[in-house]
């Protein structure tokens, strides 16, 4: 096989594995490679990028995997043949970049979300409990629904951050989801209103807190209890 196929079916590769672990599908990038071949694709791509092409990069930076991005694929070492010198150096400059700016969101991610892990990683069990959140989910759409139909009150402790933060709080909570997903099994097609709640995150750590997680309604009940004199 000749070094332009390989380089054809490594970005096919990429294009799996950032649908099937981050949930982002490039399809205008499958279709690029597959009518123009990988090289072509890489070249037109390592150009500006307008905003359409920024949005697949971006689902791969807020996942935390640089190292699915075109850039990380064509710096392997036996694709660099393949590209002059100034290419190498423009996907160099723009891996570092992504790296950063991966770095940052988690760590801007971490001070929110705390107990929740990065999409499309492993983790050894025991090493960390994880809030399953699926990459459907961080695409916004199921959050925005779910928000739009509860609004931003826990459903547990009926704690609004807005009421008691002022400004800061606005628009502030954590989405819970009532079947954990790693029941589905990969087939699950979620629905926001039934499958989604809003809850704070004490709350959100609390339902995950057991071996099994807590029901809404249990959790409540519990903290009523708690609350009687």
């Amino acid at each position: 096989m000749n070094l332009k196929r390989m380089l054809s079916e490594a970005l096919i590769d990429g294009y799996k594995r950032a649908g099937q672990e981050v949930g982002y599908w490039g399809y205008r990038f499958l279709g690029s490679v597959r009518r123009n071949g990988g090289l072509a694709t890489v070249k037109r791509m390592l150009k500006p990028r307008n905003r359409g092409q920024r949005a697949g990069l971006d689902r791969l930076l807020k996942a935390n995997r640089p190292d699915l991005t075109m850039e990380a694929i064509i710096l392997r070492p036996k694709f660099r043949p393949l590209l002059s010198a100034e290419e190498l150096r423009i996907a160099r400059d723009r891996l570092r970049d992504y790296k950063r700016e991966a770095a940052r969101r988690r760590s801007k991610r971490e001070r929110l979300y705390p107990d929740e892990l990065e999409a499309g990683r492993k983790y050894s069990e025991g090493a960390r409990r994880q809030i399953r959140v699926n990459a459907y989910e961080r695409d916004r759409r199921a959050r925005l629904a779910c928000l739009k139909h509860y609004g931003y009150r826990c459903a547990v402790c009926q704690l609004l951050f807005e009421e008691r933060y002022g400004k800061l709080g606005k628009n502030f909570i954590h989405i819970h989801h009532l079947k954990p997903l790693q029941l589905a099994n990969g087939a699950y097609q979620l629905d926001p209103v039934e499958d989604l709640r809003p809850v704070c995150p004490n709350c959100h750590a609390m339902l995950h807190k057991s071996k099994r997680v807590l029901g809404i309604e249990e959790l409540r009940a519990i903290l009523h209890r708690r609350r009687r004199p």
